[in-house]
């Protein structure tokens, strides 16, 4: 018998301040949250939800250091420019401008407001 892989459905982000964070995430992405409730919300993203989520319960206690990169896959290096030029119009901070990573891959990496990675990529 074989284990199936599990899908992964969700990533959740733990969040200082969670509107701001759903502020800047709107931005960027463009649409607003598809659901939200007391303490959360949720993007879709194609195959996987963005879940924000406000510290202070036993998962993610208010006092703690983000550290979650967020990997968004685009079509084309293209495409990684053309978000390099929204980002920063956006006054997003963009850590590392486009460029060839070691693995081959054209990527840029920027921050949202509580400090965790985003890193836009194409192969």
């Amino acid at each position: 018998m074989t284990t199936s892989i599990p899908h992964l459905d969700a990533v959740v982000v733990p969040c200082r301040d969670i509107t701001r964070q759903r502020a800047f995430y709107e931005r960027i992405l463009e649409h607003p949250p598809a659901q939200a409730g007391s303490g959360w919300l949720r993007f879709d993203l194609d195959h996987v939800s963005l879940v924000l989520r406000a510290r202070g319960d036993a998962l993610f206690p208010r006092e703690g250091q983000p550290g979650v990169m967020l990997a968004f896959r685009l079509d084309s290096r293209d495409e990684v420019e053309r978000w390099h030029r929204r980002l920063m119009m956006a006054k997003v901070a963009v850590l590392d401008p486009p460029g060839t990573l070691p693995s081959g891959e054209f990527a840029l990496h920027a921050a949202d407001p509580e400090g965790n990675v985003l890193c836009l990529f194409a192969s």
